[in-house]
């Protein structure tokens, strides 16, 4: 799992840099994460296969259409 204060902002899932994908910025728990648009879609419908990457998303269920 990537800093989220580590100076160059990373996918927090991938860690490819804004250098190689466009990144969204996701603020949580008073943290700045980054997650590119190639898994966005883990964080909107699976958040909980972010366990690894994101701390307290062990927590998260899978929305509500899944």
């Amino acid at each position: 799992m990537t800093d989220p204060s580590s100076a160059a902002p990373r996918c927090l899932y991938c860690e490819r840099t804004a250098d190689e994908v466009a990144l969204i910025p996701v603020h949580y728990r008073d943290a700045d994460y980054f997650i590119c648009a190639s898994h966005l879609p883990i964080l909107i419908h699976r958040p909980e296969q972010l366990a690894d990457y994101l701390p307290g998303a062990e927590g998260f269920g899978p929305s509500a259409e899944h």
